[in-house]
């Protein structure tokens, strides 16, 4: 199955239901946040819907925050998450050094973070980019 990362800041009605499955209350000031310009909202696309979504967050200096990582629940285990990210990584923001991951709430993301790249910085997971 293969997933596409695409950035959303103005969903149209389906891929507002489709984040509203994934980020259920929460899907709205998401979109808003995205289209702020105070994250970046990545959506995971299969046969023209959203299966999958994540937030990187800039917080300084180069550094941003990967979170809110959400697959929905028909399709885990099936590398939704693992295409997500890679195909968001070829989508960086130029000014990115850095990427960091807070894993305490997911421990069973460490071994893809980890086949990523990403390495353990006592609770944060990061990634640094290789000509920063």
């Amino acid at each position: 199955m293969p997933v596409y990362a695409e950035i959303i800041t103005n969903p149209d009605q389906q891929d507002s239901s489709d984040l509203e499955i994934l980020y259920p209350g929460s899907s709205a000031k998401l979109v808003a946040e995205a289209a702020a310009g105070k994250l970046i909202l990545f959506g995971g696309r299969f046969n023209g819907r959203l299966l999958a979504a994540c937030t990187l967050t800039p917080i300084f200096g180069g550094d941003y925050q990967l979170a809110q990582l959400s697959v929905r629940e028909v399709t885990r285990r099936r590398g939704v998450a693992r295409q997500l990210i890679i195909q968001a990584m070829k989508q960086l923001p130029p000014d990115l050094k850095c990427i960091s991951a807070d894993l305490r709430k997911g421990p069973e993301l460490i071994n893809l973070f980890s086949e990523l790249g990403f390495s353990a910085n006592n609770t944060i997971w990061q990634w640094h980019r290789p000509d920063a």
